[in-house]
């Protein structure tokens, strides 16, 4: 009996700390004041160091230059869709914005309370044409993963690429971070 009465403590403390840790993992409100829709933080964000330094998937082995269509040279090259001061960014800035415009939180992840940042890479030709686009790191749920795409894919055609970029295609990467203000 004695070594019930020693262990009762260590149980209610354990209880009480996993309690803790639920409430501070998921959010519970612990006050009577009903849930009120809060505002919905949804940013754009240039991908992060540690995800930058991801290895990148393995290349053909290196050969002569690929070739366009028109004979040239293709010359390609990858940005973050934030890239104050970069030699793209007036390029950029009007895709960005055009994204902003189109991007909603997908409601039935509002619903479920899904959050997550989802690192999207998409390809716009030299004519402007979305010519290819996936996830390179998921945010965890695929409703977010979709509403990413679903974006890109719905703001496209984009701008010709500029002339004097002497681009054939640029690869652009941009982080949709899907968060609820509380």
């Amino acid at each position: 009996m004695k070594a019930k009465r020693f262990l009762i403590p260590f149980v209610l403390a354990s209880l009480a700390g996993h309690a803790l840790l639920l409430a501070l993992t998921t959010r519970l409100e612990w006050t009577d004041i009903p849930f009120r829709d809060k505002a919905i933080k949804v940013d754009l964000e240039a991908p992060t160091q540690e995800t930058a330094s991801q290895p990148a998937p393995a290349t053909p082995a290196a050969g002569p230059p690929a070739r366009s269509a028109g004979g040239g040279v293709v010359r390609e090259d990858s940005v973050a869709l934030q890239n104050p001061g970069g030699p793209y960014d007036a390029y950029l800035l009007p895709i960005r914005r055009k994204i902003e415009r189109l991007w909603r939180y997908p409601p039935e992840a509002l619903a479920r309370g899904q959050e997550g940042v989802a690192l999207i890479r998409f390809t716009i030709d030299a004519n402007g044409t979305l010519s290819g686009y996936h996830v390179v790191t998921t945010s965890g749920s695929v409703l977010l993963d979709e509403g990413a795409l679903a974006v890109v894919r719905a703001a496209a055609p984009y701008d010709p690429i500029p002339a004097n970029l002497r681009l054939s295609r640029l690869h652009v990467t941009a982080a949709f971070e899907y968060r609820m203000d509380r």
